[in-house]
């Protein structure tokens, strides 16, 4: 059950990497736009930590996304 919230938390995480480059965003300009810090915005990118609904939000706002795209 573990391997599959590992496998979700990573394909999150690179869907918002594939959004943040689409953008032309760096990983910096995205956590300032999100109000988020920088090394949390990798650690979820890489899938090694699991966001808040809260955080999320934020992040899809700041990548002029709807939050359920994150998700796709």
């Amino acid at each position: 059950m573990a391997n599959n919230k590992d496998d979700l938390a990573k394909k999150l995480g690179n869907n918002i990497k594939i959004f943040r480059k689409k953008l032309k965003l760096t990983q910096l300009e995205l956590s300032i736009q999100a109000d988020i810090a920088e090394d949390y915005l990798q650690s979820i990118e890489v899938g090694r930590r699991k966001p808040s609904l809260d955080v999320l939000e934020k992040i899809a706002k700041a990548l002029k996304i709807e939050l359920y795209e994150l998700f796709k």
